[in-house]
């Protein structure tokens, strides 16, 4: 059985402009599936957004809202940087 890893919440401003969002149509269905070694759950209430993913593959891009509490999550574990510097306004 996969080890838990529980994302964290998104703050204002850390969205990529490279990056989605994917949205849990049902509590009892994760988003991704895969063959890895961690099942990724929601910080707020726990749902399992994410099972069986390696962290290679859940991102700073990787953004999921819970079916359950619609808190979007993120399983970067450091701050996201903006991708692009903010225009210079003239």
């Amino acid at each position: 059985m996969p080890e838990q890893r529980v994302m964290r919440k998104v703050q204002p401003g850390e969205t990529p402009v490279d990056g989605g969002t994917a949205v849990q149509d049902h509590v009892d269905r994760p988003v991704f599936s895969g063959n890895g070694q961690f099942d990724y759950v929601c910080v707020n209430c726990g749902t399992v957004l994410a099972a069986g993913m390696n962290p290679e593959y859940m991102t700073r891009r990787v953004r999921i809202r819970c079916a359950r509490c619609r808190t979007v999550n993120m399983a970067a574990e450091i701050p996201v940087a903006q991708a692009r510097r903010p225009r210079e306004r003239t």
